[in-house]
C-alpha cells in the first residue's frame, strides 16, 4: 500500500538537502531522485540503498526508501527506515506513522514516549545541550562568587549545588548517550531463537516475531543481549537490523 500520508511528508523534506546533494555524490543521488519522480521505485530504491550503505543519505531519501518498502508490502524494512529517520531527525509525525504501521502489523516496541523523543533530540544536539548547561553552570558560579565577594552573604547550599551541576555535566558527557539513547534494533527474521545465554547450547527462552523493535543492552561475539517483552535474553546479531 502506498501511503498518501507518508508521501506528503517525503515531499516536505525534498528541498532541505539540495545543497548537500551537490556536496556528496550528486550524480548518484540526483539519478535516484529522478527515478523516484518518474515512479521507477525499485530502481530508485537500489540507488538510495547503495548510497545508504556508504553512509550517504538525506532525510527525504530515507523516507522515500520507507515509502517504497511499504508500497511493496515490506513493513519491517519500512519500519526500519522510519525508525532510522526518527532517531536522526526526531519528528512526532513520523513516529505516529511508525506506530500506526506497527499496530497494523501487530508488532511491538514502537510506543511513543516523551523520554524517547528527548533522547533523540539529545543525541542529535548533544554538544549544544552540554555547552548550554555548562554556560548556565558558569553563570551560576559567577553569581555565587559575586555574591560572596560583594554582598558577603552566600547560601550554605550554593557550593553543593555547584558541585552537583558539575557532576551532572560530567555524567552527560560520559554516560548521557547510553542512558538517554540506548541502542535499538529491529528483528528481521521470523521465529528467531531467543537464548538464556550467548550460546547455541544454552536454554531456549522463546522465539521472536519479525519486525518487533527491541533495546540492545550488550553485544558479545555473534550475540546481542536484548530486552524482549520485558525480559533479558540473547539473539544472534544477524537476526537484527541495528538502528
Amino acid at each position: 500500500m502506498q501511503t498518501k500520508y507518508l508521501k506528503k511528508i517525503i515531499f516536505i523534506f525534498i528541498g532541505f538537502s539540495s545543497l548537500f546533494l551537490h556536496a556528496q555524490h550528486p550524480s548518484e543521488m540526483l539519478e535516484a531522485d529522478k527515478l523516484f519522480s518518474t515512479k521507477k521505485y525499485q530502481e530508485s530504491y537500489h540507488k538510495y540503498y547503495e548510497l545508504f550503505k556508504k553512509g550517504i543519505t538525506t532525510p527525504q531519501a530515507v523516507l522515500k526508501m520507507a515509502f517504497i518498502q511499504e508500497g511493496i508490502n515490506e513493513p519491517v524494512k519500512a519500519l526500519f527506515y522510519m525508525n532510522y529517520f526518527y532517531e536522526n531527525y526526531p519528528d512526532k509525525k513520523i513516529f505516529n506513522k511508525m506506530k500506526e504501521l506497527a499496530e497494523k502489523e501487530k508488532l511491538n516496541g514502537y510506543m511513543y514516549s516523551d523520554l524517547e523523543f528527548f533522547s533523540n533530540v539529545y543525541r542529535n544536539y548533544q554538544k549544544e545541550i552540554i555547552l548550554g548547561i555548562m554556560a548556565l553552570v558558569f553563570v551560576y558560579f559567577l553569581a555565587v562568587i559575586t555574591n560572596k565577594i560583594f554582598i558577603k552573604g552566600i547560601s550554605n547550599t550554593s557550593p553543593f549545588l555547584f558541585v552537583l551541576f558539575l557532576l551532572f555535566v560530567f555524567y552527560l558527557i560520559n554516560y548521557g548517550e547510553t542512558f538517554f539513547n540506548p541502542e535499538k534494533g529491529v528483528i528481521i527474521k521470523d521465529r528467531a531463537l531467543l537464548m538464556e545465554a550467548p550460546s547455541a547450547g544454552s536454554k531456549l527462552v522463546g522465539t521472536a516475531i519479525k519486525g518487533n523493535r527491541v533495546i540492545i543492552t550488550k553485544k558479545r561475539d555473534i550475540w546481542a543481549e536484548i530486552k524482549y517483552e520485558g525480559k533479558s535474553c540473547f539473539i544472534r546479531k544477524d537476526n537484527l537490523y541495528n538502528i
